[in-house]
């Protein structure tokens, strides 16, 4: 795809969006202030701001693409970041893959369920459960060696499978929920 068939799709899928900011009083009026001193609305304001952050759909200039991301990198966000597994999969590029290959596993647990339980009543099904059984047991080795990966890449400090595995689900909901 070339950058203007990129846009173009970027361009089609621009809607309101509700990002919930939590400012004082103080700030979201100097925030008005300062976008009202150049005919601007604050949401427009943070708005080109943004697409300068992410390199986005509109931009101000690669000079303002390059203050902003320099503006990140000094605020040390990422100094003070903690080596989590959603961090870990964000940094890797494996977020996507991950929940794709959890979520199928989950399904196919949740298929063997039915099929036992049809089984059960003289259903004929235990070619079936033994192939999911396989495709569980292979997700599971790819999700096992990727949160092993993470382990090393955080010297063994985390909270547990369960624990990051959660916080990875629930941002990813709420990520998908501000993005659809």
């Amino acid at each position: 795809m070339t950058g203007a068939e990129r846009q173009k799709q970027e361009i089609a899928s621009i809607k309101k969006r509700n990002i919930e900011m939590l400012l004082s009083d103080a700030d979201i009026k100097r925030l008005w202030i300062k976008a009202g001193e150049v005919g601007m609305t604050a949401g427009e304001l943070l708005v080109s701001f943004v697409g300068d952050l992410v390199d986005g759909t509109y931009t101000n200039g690669s000079d303002e693409r390059m203050y902003a991301g320099q503006w990140f990198e000094r605020c040390g966000f990422s100094f003070m970041a903690e080596n989590t597994f959603l961090r870990y999969l964000l940094v890797c590029v494996e977020l996507e893959e991950l929940i794709s290959i959890y979520e199928e596993m989950i399904e196919f647990k949740e298929e063997i369920t039915e099929l036992e339980a049809q089984t059960d009543k003289g259903g004929d099904d235990l070619e079936e459960i033994e192939n999911l059984k396989e495709e569980i047991s292979y997700r599971q080795e790819e999700i096992d060696q990727t949160f092993n990966d993470f382990i090393k890449w955080c010297k063994g400090e985390h909270k547990g499978f369960d624990e990051e595995m959660k916080n990875v689900l629930k941002w990813h909901k709420s990520m998908k929920g501000e993005c659809n």
